[in-house]
């Protein structure tokens, strides 16, 4: 596992906080830092932490850069920055800094702390004995004092209908989660939340930009962010699919000195063998590609993929992935793994009427609005009535995003309960004037968030997820919907922005893989096991799940799983989340 950990030990209760500090300052893994306020801060070796010049009324742990103009400049904070969190306007500060990291500030007996609105950097929270803890895991929260945590199994189910909905509740008892943007006040008179960064904030149409010069702002704010990230890591992997989006990331770290190193993972059917497509975008940019395939032999059904997150968090599939690529990445002295995860969801990649219902209701039904729904025919395959019937239903409904759950096996009386309570998250509340393509381009960047964070899957070596950094998500919040779907191609911003420095193969490809088949050929192996763990697990015991509905899929010799395969192997992974903390 990574030593990016951190914890904070808070709360009024000065004597019960020096004693937990006490205890933190005997472990050789951690090191206390200089902070003034009411609370003890602690890093492992490799996290940063960094203070104002002068004092330490502030501190910032994990990876900052600072905005100037285009360029980003990562560790020294201009003293303007300082200032904004010092004084607690932490709105400011997230407008001069981003990257992955928590900012504390501290006034009186109070103590801010606030994540970045990226999701890069962990943070959750818990009371313990009269203070309250915040750290990067569940394990640093342990470590600094918390009892090992119990599973709350209404919550992991609500967790697992939710369909990846970011949510402060995790599926322990007392523990949360901060929300990416937000800031927790924590003083005498309890916790306090509030909500800093909205994405609201930043989709404005400015009609004095059209869509060469969104491009050109586009291709500068990765560029600026992937080689900002890029700062932080000596020998660097890029994992490439030869798809639009790890291409550009691969492009973008092409001229970083030592050069990186790519790896593409395959499976043996030919919907995940995607060598060809990386082949081309390695040869183009003159990088070395090295190839790995998923191996059964890395997958045990019985140990959860993500254990070290508070609620199980994906497929038992990312087992086979995370192995291979820490192979890669030790066989080449990598200690960071670049991906272009989050892609799909910050460029907009969309297949519904939202373009054409936004374009109708901020041009009017002119050429505008006829041409983008042609572009959405010719994406989709649908015909023009279709087209104009489901933008018609968008733009004169609801314009908030109706979020989806995700009902796969769950048991009736599960859902009956499930039902009845809304899907919440601040960012789905539309405000007034909202566009309904815009709002779903939102909920998208919400749907990857519980993906991005980094909790050691590959050992030692970092995760990066540098589209997802809080510049690229403001700009391309900042593009009107319609514009991501221009000439009938989904991203089709982010298409045009690489389009000379990539080739045409990889900015015109809009075929897909993926590793469907090695879930299926999970299922397949592990068919008598699987079945046994699920049928006669903890998610039935709870009555979570409907078991029987899962026996006759399970005993359905179908070969197509289609979208069941997918949640076969989350309640699988959810069994083995479960086993891990018990």
């Amino acid at each position: 596992m990574t030593s990016q950990g951190w914890v904070v030990i808070a709360g009024p209760n000065a004597a019960r906080r020096a004693e937990l500090a006490a205890a933190m300052v005997d472990r050789p893994d951690w090191r206390q830092c200089v902070f003034n306020g009411p609370a003890a801060v602690f890093t492992q070796s490799q996290c940063q932490y960094a203070t104002p010049p002068g004092t330490a009324d502030a501190g910032v742990l994990g990876t900052v850069f600072t905005r100037h103009g285009t360029s980003y400049h990562q560790g020294t904070l201009e003293d303007a920055a300082w200032r904004n969190l010092c004084c607690g306007s932490i709105g400011q500060f997230f407008e001069r800094c981003w990257g992955g990291f928590v900012a504390l500030s501290s006034s009186a007996e109070s103590l801010q702390v606030s994540r970045d609105p990226s999701a890069a950097m962990p943070c959750y929270y818990a009371h313990a004995s009269g203070v309250v803890l915040v750290g990067s895991s569940i394990a640093h929260l342990i470590a600094a004092g918390l009892r090992k945590p119990t599973i709350a199994m209404d919550q992991l189910a609500r967790s697992l209908f939710r369909a990846d909905l970011s949510s402060q509740e995790t599926a322990f008892v007392g523990v949360s989660e901060l929300l990416p943007g937000d800031c927790l006040q924590i003083d005498r008179d309890g916790l306090h939340i509030r909500h800093v960064w909205s994405p609201w904030d930043h989709v404005a149409i400015d009609e004095t930009i059209g869509f060469l010069r969104h491009a050109e702002q586009l291709r500068d704010a990765v560029e600026n962010c992937v080689a900002a990230w890029g700062t932080t890591a000596h020998r660097t992997l890029v994992g490439v699919s030869g798809g639009l989006d790890s291409s550009i990331v691969a492009t973008c770290l092409a001229s970083k000195t030592p050069r990186p190193v790519c790896v593409t993972v395959s499976t043996a059917d030919a919907e995940g063998d995607e060598r060809v497509h990386a082949h081309r975008i390695c040869d183009h940019l003159k990088l070395a590609l090295q190839e790995a395939d998923y191996d059964l032999d890395d997958i045990d059904i019985e140990r959860p993929a993500r254990p070290d997150l508070p609620r199980p968090t994906g497929r038992m599939i990312a087992q086979a992935y995370n192995a291979a690529v820490t192979r890669v990445a030790h066989g080449n002295g990598a200690d960071a793994f670049f991906t272009g995860n989050g892609g799909d969801n910050v460029f907009a990649f969309s297949q519904s009427a939202g373009a054409i219902a936004d374009r109708l209701l901020h041009d009017g039904p002119w050429i505008g609005a006829w041409q983008t729904a042609r572009d959405i025919c010719q994406l989709t395959g649908c015909s023009l009535i279709q087209a104009w019937r489901s933008a018609l239903r968008l733009a004169i409904g609801p314009h908030s995003y109706n979020w989806k759950p995700d009902r796969g096996f769950l048991h009736p009386d599960v859902l009956r309960k499930l039902d009845r309570e809304p899907l919440m998250h601040p960012w789905l509340d539309a405000p007034k004037g909202a566009l309904p393509g815009k709002a779903a381009h939102i909920a998208a960047l919400l749907r990857i968030q519980r993906h991005l964070e980094d909790t050691g899957q590959l050992s030692a070596v970092r995760v990066i997820n540098p589209l997802m950094s809080q510049p690229i998500i403001e700009t391309c919040l900042a593009i009107p919907s319609w514009m991501w779907c221009r000439g009938g191609r989904n991203r089709s911003v982010a298409r045009h922005a690489f389009r000379n420095v990539m080739p045409p193969s990889i900015t015109d490809r809009v075929s897909k893989g993926g590793p469907s088949g090695f879930g299926t050929r999970i299922i397949n192996t592990f068919h008598d096991r699987i079945m046994g763990r699920l049928l006669e697990g903890h998610l039935a015991a709870g009555g979570i799940v409907d078991r029987a509905a899962l026996e006759r899929r399970l005993r359905d010799d179908r070969p197509d799983w289609g979208t069941e395969q997918v949640r076969v192997l989350e309640l699988l992974e959810a069994e083995a989340w479960i086993d891990h903390w018990r």
